[in-house]
């Protein structure tokens, strides 16, 4: 095995435990060692996706050393953008809910996307559905099924910000991200 897939699994193991730990407020041997169980038991059903993900993305493939460590330095910009879309979308969206018309305008929004990677495609399907107000329902191949509960919900795809966004974990100047976009309000 590559040490860089065992030091990251021990470092996934470590930090499912240390978050068991500070949820659990308790550190007596009971709840250490269920801590210690439970991380270990994600860690190991974990270990067959990782792997694959290993293997097949290029980002973490031996051969690209460089761009594992641009991925790795981009995330440090990509998380905080992402924590501010989210607090955005929930603005948008408590604002909607306590409108006493509830201007909700429910659509799908399909689109095909030009991203690099199977890992940037989860990326992005998981960051849509972070975002209130809307959830990512399908993603086949290129494809991407989204529902959005109302206009300003899909503005960040519609507008290729947040497709672009994954896209500059993976490239440099990603361009234009997703196109053949399909939008359904029936």
């Amino acid at each position: 095995m590559n040490r860089i897939f065992i030091r990251n699994t021990v470092l996934q193991f470590v930090f499912l435990l240390v978050f068991w730990l500070a949820l659990s407020g308790h550190y007596d041997f009971f709840h250490v060692s269920i801590g210690v169980l439970s991380a270990a038991g994600l860690t190991l059903m974990h270990l067959k996706i990782r792997r694959y993900h290993f293997e097949q993305d290029p980002v973490f493939k031996d051969g690209n050393m460089g761009l594992s460590i641009r991925y790795s330095r981009y995330c440090l910009f990509y998380i905080p953008w992402m924590v501010w879309q989210i607090v955005l979308a929930s603005l948008q969206v408590a604002k909607v809910v306590l409108n006493p018309r509830m201007p909700i305008d429910p659509a799908f929004v399909f689109f095909k996307t030009r991203l690099p990677t199977i890992g940037a495609k989860v990326i992005l399907g998981n960051s849509i559905t972070m975002t209130p107000g809307t959830i990512t329902m399908d993603i086949s191949g290129d494809d991407f099924a989204v529902h959005a509960l109302m206009d300003a919900s899909d503005a960040g795809i519609l507008d290729d910000s947040m497709p672009r966004e994954v896209a500059r974990l993976y490239q440099k100047d990603p361009g234009s991200m997703i196109y053949d976009i399909r939008i359904d309000r029936g």
